[in-house]
């Protein structure tokens, strides 16, 4: 047993105190100091590699991104173009001049070409020589690629919707191309403001799109003109579908004047407690916010009729027009005229009748026209199936117009032929001698354009206050 000190604590071991004092003695001090020194005499790379490379992180750090970038060299940057798509390869391209020498790379785009347009069935590339000039293969792959989106567009249009005498996959077609519709305003600045539509409606005859969110535009007064195009992607994928990032082609079709004060000067075609419709085009509706507010949407109407080539064909300053044989007729017949009516909001069908074997009768001054509803046979007047209001919506408000909706019509001749195609807003007014041909009524719809005039001859039943089409006469 060890020893105790007189206070029961044995010798050997010391306070804590006692240990403080040992360890602060002068020799150790001494000896504790030559130790550290000599730690760094034996290492100094250690000590100088620490400062070496906090300065080099603060030189890294003080270095820009672009300067990084541009140190790459063209073989790098292939190698990472190599792994994206067509387009991003064309997003690349903008990002300055030397990107856009390597992104053009024959490799890159023979690559491309072969992944997306010769894969053959059994899997194995056809060969494809390599001495080609610059741009090469990036043209024919972007050539290749609108060819085969242009003839996937015409397949199955040589079937015939009985009901429309239009090709049934007019709307099919469109939706699987991935075709939008954008506006382009331009402003007294030069500069072009786009935006894609909202909403795109596809009916039996007639395609529907708006536009509601138009925060970003600048003031309306500065707006000199619009363009309507239809924005048709490039590239598409094994499965037939638009590339997320694909570039794409932009058609006219539609251009319009555009001056604020002479659009809002006319009388509106419509208006409710909110807004004010105008029509500004065949088609196209623009509605202003009451007491001075700005633009709160745009509305337009397509119709079938050629639209597909029409979307596709086109350029951004130039219309596609097609070849002669491609135009409305302008000889007419007499026999065997069909047609097809339809009275429509945006999103519902308020009222659509199918007219056969109609004759063609001869008015005063050479003009004919199809009396599709006589007022005589009174087993022939349909009702109307849902009342005509035009429905809007601008942001988060929701509102509907009274008396205003969209009437599509498409008549076609013996031969074939479409000789009326109409897809346009019209409103209801009160019916008066002049317009309803003599007929006993209580409103009239009335339209009138280059390829032919339309009235429809309403009668509201006392009683049960059931709209009815009374007469209908289609003006060749």
């Amino acid at each position: 047993m060890s020893a105790k000190s007189s206070s029961g604590v044995p010798k050997n071991i010391r306070p804590m105190n006692a240990r403080k004092k040992v360890g602060l003695s002068g020799d150790s001090k001494v000896s504790a100091t030559r130790a550290v020194r000599q730690r760094k005499a034996a290492s100094p790379r250690t000590h100088a590699s620490l400062v070496n490379g906090n300065e080099l992180i603060k030189k890294t750090n003080n270095i820009k991104i672009s300067e990084l970038v541009e140190r790459l060299s063209d073989e790098i940057l292939i190698l990472l173009f190599s792994y994206l798509d067509a387009g991003d390869l064309l997003v690349a391209a903008r990002v300055c001049r030397r990107w856009l020498c390597v992104s053009n790379d024959n490799m890159l785009w023979q690559s491309m070409y072969r992944r997306c347009l010769l894969k053959t069935k059994t899997g194995k590339d056809i060969g494809i020589p390599l001495d080609t000039p610059t741009l090469f293969w990036k043209k024919k792959c972007i050539e290749k690629s609108v060819e085969f989106r242009n003839s996937r567009a015409q397949a199955n249009l040589n079937s015939i919707d009985p009901f429309t005498t239009l090709p049934k996959q007019i709307s099919g077609n469109l939706q699987q191309l991935g075709v939008k519709f954008t506006l382009a305003f331009y402003d007294g600045r030069g500069t072009h403001h786009y935006i894609t539509h909202n909403d795109c409606f596809y009916h039996r005859m007639a395609v529907s799109a708006r536009w509601h969110s138009l925060g970003n535009l600048p003031d309306v007064s500065r707006l000199h003109s619009l363009k309507l195009l239809a924005l048709n992607p490039v590239f598409y994928d094994q499965k037939g579908i638009a590339c997320k990032n694909s570039p794409c082609q932009r058609s006219l079709l539609e251009e319009i004047p555009f001056s604020w004060s002479k659009l809002t000067s006319v009388d509106p075609i419509g208006s409710d407690s909110m807004v004010d419709l105008y029509l500004i085009h065949p088609g196209v509706v623009m509605a202003a916010w009451k007491n001075g507010g700005g633009m709160a949407f745009i509305s337009a109407n397509f119709h079938y009729n050629k639209l597909i080539d029409q979307c596709l064909r086109g350029t951004f300053n130039t219309r596609h027009v097609g070849s002669a044989g491609d135009s409305l007729s302008s000889i007419h017949g007499f026999f065997d005229y069909n047609a097809t009516v339809e009275l429509r909001n945006q999103r519902q069908t308020i009222w659509s009748q199918q007219f056969r074997n109609m004759h063609a009768i001869n008015q005063p001054g050479g003009a004919r026209y199809l009396d599709a509803i006589n007022e005589s046979d009174l087993y022939s007047h349909p009702p109307l199936e849902k009342p005509i209001q035009f429905l809007w919506i601008s942001g988060p408000i929701k509102n509907k117009t009274e008396g205003i909706c969209i009437l599509d019509i498409s008549v076609r001749d013996e031969s074939g032929r479409i000789t009326t195609s109409v897809s346009d807003f019209v409103k209801v007014v009160p019916a008066d001698s002049e317009t309803c041909f003599g007929v006993e009524c209580t409103e009239v719809i009335s339209h009138s354009s280059k390829n032919g005039n339309s009235t429809l001859v309403l009668e509201t039943e006392a009683d049960t206050k059931i709209r009815r089409v009374k007469s209908l006469r289609l003006c060749l």
